[in-house]
């Protein structure tokens, strides 16, 4: 067997061995990295997809909270005409047009994106989208871009972007650019308009074409300045034959990234323009198995901790390509989206794939509000990220990239004293969703090969503040649960829960609300929340709860997953309703 590394110990498991490897992770607690937008996680629908406005594909959209779809899909954006529904060249499939997108955007809670269309397009077409959008329609879409790939348009030799325009040069589409802009936005002013710019460190970044003084970023910039108002790049940083274990060591370096990105930008440009990552995956197979789950997984909350306001997965569904079998002997379909279309070898349509699930998992370590605060680990092959809830938990993700060996992971705090009970989301290899457990502890938790588990910690007590200067974002002490209330008022009553309201996304005439229930000093099986709708507001639709009404009094209880809560833990059920958000005062009972 060779030489083991120390802290390492060896377990039978069948016909091979397999090892458990000791390792230490830090949560500096008070050393706040960012805060979470609204909209960090998104993904590509496209218009060839025929399922794009099915009522499975915006349910399994809001389940994974994705707060941001991007459309018409990649470079078929620079092709597609929103007035005909047509993208000339392309195949666009039945009910894909702007209506349809829209209704599916919204019943999934979801912001859009939209790409106007450059390549074949002109300012007064995109001017035309945003009237119909945002005054026709009253869908307020609040983010466009100007084309997609736009410097794949033959200018740097490689050409996959349609792109009429005489002028393919940098300066040329930064010079339309600001005609396009002052054409939407004469529209809206309130709208966002995003520049495509090119991804530090790859392909063409650094590239000074025919007939130009410097590279795309650089030149683009030099034009554009404060018009944009957020800049957009793409990261698919693998290429075919890159190995698995390389890839999954890619994410980290996002951050580099990022920031020589924001310093291109920032450059030219004083209004400190957002930074949109609209598409992404690895690059490379496997397309859909454990590993692609831990990249995203990994890449999204590595965004997030760099300031990246939003990150659009490609795609949701992206078709069957070639079989292969991952490290781990999983089936690999060569499909580069969430969900299964059900084509070629594929589970029946509308199976989410691994990716899914790592998606999904991001929303359970951090959500718009929330700070990203200072991880670290004593392996590159578990890493870890960790985030403090607006409501004083703190969440922290183990990600164990090792496919073949279990981390013993040691866990010390900075800044925050948990208690030592917690709630644990697990999702492992070959998994088919999440599963919520209480192992281990606040301070020592087993995490399996090629697995992704979430560690819910909350207050136990007084918390030491850490002197980092970065405390200022973070919640003080007195916001936790255990120490909000004077020193003399009794604990709550067995069974006692408290139910917080937020809202998630608002349109004309409707929004999204989530709620969330807390059990307190004791576990608690089953809650009520109850509360008052004012006039003109009513409930189409709710998740991850039972609805019922009386007029206008609203009960939502809880379903068989997240009747049990331990105590301190906490559980969100979302609802769509029509009318205009308000804070409601919201009761929870247990029985």
């Amino acid at each position: 067997m060779g030489v083991l590394a120390a802290g390492t110990v060896w377990l039978a498991t069948g016909t091979a061995d397999a090892a458990t490897s000791t390792v230490s992770v830090s949560i500096n607690a008070g050393q706040s990295l960012a805060t979470v937008g609204s909209g960090l996680v998104g993904a590509n629908v496209a218009i060839w997809d025929g399922m794009l406005a099915d009522a499975q594909t915006s349910t399994l959209l809001r389940n994974a909270a994705v707060s941001f779809v991007r459309y018409p899909g990649g470079s078929y954006g620079d092709i597609y005409h929103w007035q005909t529904n047509t993208a000339p060249g392309g195949y666009v499939a039945p009910n894909t047009d702007f209506d349809h997108y829209m209704s599916m955007v919204r019943t999934a809670g979801a912001q859009p994106i939209v790409i106007a269309n450059y390549g074949s397009g002109t300012p007064q077409e995109a001017a035309d989208w945003v009237r119909y959008a945002n005054v026709t329609k009253g869908y307020g879409v609040k983010y466009w871009e100007i084309g997609n790939e736009v410097y794949g348009n033959g200018h740097y030799g490689a050409d996959w972007e349609t792109d009429n325009h005489a002028d393919k040069s940098p300066r040329g589409y930064a010079t339309n650019f600001l005609q396009y802009a002052t054409a939407m936005k004469a529209v809206d002013p309130t709208i966002k308009i995003g520049v495509v710019l090119t991804t530090p460190g790859y392909w063409p970044d650094g590239i000074v074409g025919s007939g130009d003084s410097a590279d795309w970023n650089d030149t683009v910039m030099s034009v554009v300045k404060n018009t944009a108002d957020f800049g957009i790049f793409h990261y698919y940083p693998s290429s075919s034959g890159t190995s698995e274990a390389a890839q999954l060591a890619v994410p980290p370096t996002l951050a580099s990234t990022v920031s020589q990105f924001r310093a291109d930008m920032a450059k030219y440009a004083t209004n400190n323009p957002g930074i949109f990552i609209t598409e992404t995956n690895s690059g490379a197979p496997p397309s859909d198995t454990q590993m692609q789950a831990l990249w995203a997984a990994d890449m999204y909350l590595t965004a997030a901790e760099n300031g990246v306001a939003n990150v659009d997965w490609w795609n949701v569904r992206n078709g069957a390509g070639a079989t292969s079998t991952d490290v781990t002997g999983a089936t690999d379909y060569g499909d580069g989206g969430i969900i299964s279309s059900g084509s070629g070898a594929e589970p029946p349509a509308g199976t989410p794939f691994a990716t899914y699930y790592g998606i999904q998992m991001v929303s359970h370590v951090a959500g718009p509000g929330d700070t990203m605060v200072r991880a670290a680990s004593g392996d590159a092959k578990l890493t870890v990220h960790a985030a403090k809830r607006a409501n004083g938990n703190l969440d922290v993700l183990l990600l164990n990239k090792d496919p073949n060996n279990t981390y013993q992971v040691n866990l010390s705090y900075s800044g925050y004293s948990p208690a030592s009970s917690v709630t644990v989301d697990s999702f492992v290899n070959r998994g088919t969703g999440i599963v919520t457990t209480s192992q281990g502890t606040a301070t020592s938790q087993t995490v399996p090969p090629y697995s992704l588990v979430t560690v819910h910690l909350h207050p136990g007590g007084s918390q030491s503040q850490s002197p980092s200067a970065s405390t200022s974002a973070s919640r003080s002490p007195s916001a936790s649960p255990s120490s909000s209330r004077p020193p003399s008022s009794p604990p709550p009553a067995t069974g006692a829960c408290t139910a917080t309201y937020r809202t998630v996304n608002a349109w004309p005439g409707g929004f999204q609300g989530e709620i969330t229930v807390t059990a307190g000093a004791a576990p608690i099986n089953g809650w009520t929340t109850t509360w008052t709708l004012p006039g003109g507001q009513s409930i189409s639709q709710v998740w991850n709860g039972a609805l019922s009404t009386s007029g206008s009094t609203v009960t939502v209880r809880n379903v068989t997953w997240n009747a049990s809560l331990d105590a301190r833990a906490s559980t969100t059920f979302g609802f769509l309703a029509n009318g205009t958000p308000t804070t409601p005062t919201i009761m929870c009972a247990s029985p």
